[in-house]
């Protein structure tokens, strides 16, 4: 019944564009999988990858590239400008190439992989030569096959937006944490700019799926402060339907949200200044709702940071409230220092939102020696997404006087990330190996895969919220009571 109603909405929605597509272009260049060089004849091959499209194809070393396609003018051509040539053509179409074979003409047919099977390669050997990955004994299958998988990942996938998700679930079997791809336009919009140093303009939400009975439904698990999609009304928790009239779960605008794949994390694309239409449910079995959101602001960390400062009002008489978005800018310490004498200086106690994604290590040490410093009565909110940085907050102030940890087990996700940067400019999250620096905060205990537990635990469940924020809630009568003793220091 659920997806009859999407579909009839699919076909009566008055918004539904035709170039909705342009978010999720099919997967585009030709890639051959040989390396070529020049000699007076032509371009010449040199060597031929294993499992690629040249071998599929039957080219060998020392043939001479004449022709391709409708591509004639090889013999004059340098190398580079073939391969600027293939990146502009589609991917997955066959066509006829025209080598020189011991000084004989032979016409072979040829489908060239998509221009993202290069980067795929450059990956995995990446992965091959990482102390991290390499230290897993219990994957070295995995890691013998991983330019196989990698190479499969993208062949199997119809678009853009469909590798790249296939790439992140190969990628999730390493079960280490910073290991995931993240698309163009996500990197851009976290960043609030993009690489011409324009702003980036979006949404301010992320999206989780969660898998049950009834299938993949998707929920609203992030808002950023001042964003567009808080302003305009959804909630954490309300059941995103579809977006211009099209099921998200088929949308070209659904796209990775720079998580790993366990945690089945999206975000929507938007181009700057238009206004989409988001349908949605606050609560299950209710008629879907429709509002308009407009992507006029690019929204950053630092920005929801400092619009998130306020004192919680009557029912939280006396208590102050900070969501660090995130630890990554020195520039969250000074606005965490200035509301703590300003805005939250009437505060009798303190509510610190660590939920979210991590930070650098600078960071992460100037803010747990200020909240320290301050003295008040404070609780620490934690989830299962709180995160690398903020992980290492919550553990070097367990146990500390008057600090209470309240909610989930943290992520267990504390692995210092780098990057790898595709053709196409997604990049994929990798760890650097700095772990002992790291467990220098932490006593030399490896939280990776462990996390932190809290003092008092609040089973964070997204669905239907409806605005509802259990585990601030339960903050605000912890604090009210006057907070308990915290527990002695675990992970």
């Amino acid at each position: 019944m659920r997806n009859l109603l999407l579909a009839l909405l699919l076909l009566a929605s008055p918004l539904l564009h035709s170039d909705e597509g342009r978010f999720d272009p099919p997967l585009k260049g030709a890639y051959l999988g040989v390396s070529l060089g020049k000699i007076s004849a032509g371009l010449v091959v040199l060597k031929i990858e294993d499992n690629s499209a040249a071998q599929a194809a039957g080219l060998r070393r020392g043939d001479v590239l004449v022709r391709f396609g409708h591509l004639d003018e090889l013999p004059r051509m340098s190398v580079r400008q073939l391969w600027e040539a293939l990146s502009k053509l589609p991917g997955r179409t066959a066509y006829e190439l025209a080598v020189l074979r011991d000084e004989r003409k032979v016409l072979l047919e040829i489908t060239p992989d998509p221009a993202l099977v290069r980067d795929a390669r450059a990956l995995a050997r990446r992965l091959k030569d990482h102390r991290l990955f390499t230290a897993l004994k219990d994957k070295k299958a995995l890691l013998g096959n991983i330019e196989i998988d990698l190479i499969a990942a993208v062949r199997r996938s119809r678009s853009t937006q469909s590798a790249y998700e296939a790439l992140n679930e190969v990628l999730d079997r390493f079960d280490i944490s910073h290991t995931a791809v993240i698309p163009p336009w996500s990197y851009a919009s976290m960043l609030g700019k993009g690489s011409d140093g324009k702003p980036v303009f979006h949404l301010g939400l992320t999206i989780q799926k969660i898998a049950g009975r009834t299938g993949e439904r998707f929920f609203v698990r992030e808002l950023m402060y001042g964003g567009g999609a808080r302003e305009a009304g959804l909630r954490i928790g309300d059941e995103l339907v579809a977006v211009n009239g099209l099921p998200f779960s088929n949308s070209p605008r659904r796209t990775l949200a720079g998580y790993e794949a366990r945690h089945a994390m999206y975000t929507i694309q938007v181009d700057t200044e238009e206004s989409v239409r988001i349908d949605y449910r606050r609560e299950a079995g209710e008629a879907v709702h429709s509002l308009s959101i407009a992507a006029d602001r690019a929204s950053t960390a630092i920005d929801s940071t400092r619009k998130s400062i306020r004192m919680l009002g009557a029912k939280a008489r006396g208590l102050g409230y900070i969501h660090l978005w995130n630890l990554l800018s020195p520039e969250t310490v000074s606005i965490f220092e200035k509301a703590l004498r300003e805005k939250l200086g009437p505060a009798r106690a303190l509510v610190i939102d660590l939920r979210g994604r991590g930070g650098q290590v600078p960071v992460l040490k100037a803010i747990a020696k200020r909240i320290i410093a301050d003295g008040r009565p404070t609780a620490l909110l934690i989830d299962d997404l709180t995160r690398s940085a903020k992980e290492i907050v919550a553990y070097m102030l367990k146990g500390k006087k008057g600090i209470t940890l309240i909610g989930e087990t943290t992520a267990g996700a504390v692995r210092a990330a780098g990057y790898i940067t595709f053709e196409d400019r997604a990049r994929v999250m990798i760890p650097v190996n700095v772990r002992m620096r790291i467990e220098s905060l932490t006593g030399g205990i490896d939280l990776e895969g462990r996390g932190v537990s809290p003092d008092a635990i609040v089973e964070f469940h997204l669905p239907f919220l409806a605005g509802q924020d259990p585990i601030l809630e339960r903050a605000i009568s912890l604090l009210h009571a006057g907070a308990p003793k915290p527990a002695r220091r675990r992970i």
